[in-house]
């Protein structure tokens, strides 16, 4: 075993979960890690649960979990604009952020300070136009994660980044990103588990963002090929991943021999 890891720290969609589904090998692998010392962290760029949510869909799934484990990119966010006027588009877990850091939510034609865009399944154009007036109004362009695809149970869909795209290029103004592949997210959860970076493995499906954010937070990472990248694209991403592996059964045969 790699005697210095205190946590690891799991991205979730397409690598703990698609959609609904544990990805196979995912609960029995997080299971066996309290017994060797290590602590489990959820570290997402979804900003439509709340950490919550999040905790009670892990659980139903076999992995113990309470919320204080799960750090969302809504958190971060929210916390980059509190106390301000906000526009968002997003759904109610990133809402409910928003709120619980002192942030006023304002609607069309208000001027706002930001605007916030995280995922929202109920993306319109409407929505759209009133963040587009908005940044050209001068308020900032802040998205909870640049994840252009999401892997579900049923697919590839579009993501949050693609919905980010659009205001971006109707404005012209580049969003500030609160979620991976900043290192902020990955950050907080090293302050929530008391340890340095050299003590934890983020481990994620996706090279552009849980692979680049947990390099720049300083930690190793391991790329699990369950989700959207793959081995091709590993052997040409910088940062390299530390450790690539196929699934669950490679992954625990590198961290927990």
């Amino acid at each position: 075993m790699n005697a210095d890891i205190r946590a690891l720290l799991f991205d979730l969609d397409g690598t703990v979960y698609r959609g609904t589904d544990a990805v196979p090998g995912a609960a029995d692998f997080i299971r066996e890690l309290p017994g060797r010392g290590i602590r489990a962290l959820f570290v997402t760029n979804r900003a439509n649960r709340s950490a919550a949510a999040v905790a009670e869909h892990l659980n139903a799934l076999g992995i113990a979990c309470v919320a204080d484990d799960v750090i969302t990119a809504a958190e971060v966010a929210a916390a980059a604009v509190r106390g301000k006027k906000v526009f968002m588009i997003g759904e109610t877990a990133l809402a409910d952020a928003l709120r619980d850091c002192d942030v006023t939510l304002s609607g069309r034609g208000q001027p706002v300070d930001a605007v916030v865009i995280g995922f929202d399944r109920d993306i319109t154009l409407e929505k759209c136009v009133t963040a587009t007036r908005a940044v050209l109004d001068g308020a900032q362009l802040i998205a909870t994660n640049p994840d252009v695809l999401v892997n579900r149970e049923d697919g590839i869909t579009p993501g949050n980044g693609a919905f980010v795209a659009i205001v971006e290029t109707a404005t012209g103004q580049r969003a500030t990103v609160m979620g991976k592949p900043q290192p902020a997210i990955v950050e907080l959860a090293l302050q929530r588990a008391g340890i340095s970076a050299d003590q934890a493995v983020m481990i994620g499906d996706n090279l552009a963002t849980d692979i680049a954010a947990g390099a720049a937070a300083g930690a190793r990472t391991a790329l699990i090929l369950t989700g959207v990248s793959s081995r091709a694209d590993a052997a040409e991403f910088d940062p390299a991943p530390t450790w690539v592996v196929a699934d669950y059964e490679a992954l625990s045969a590198a961290l927990l021999p």
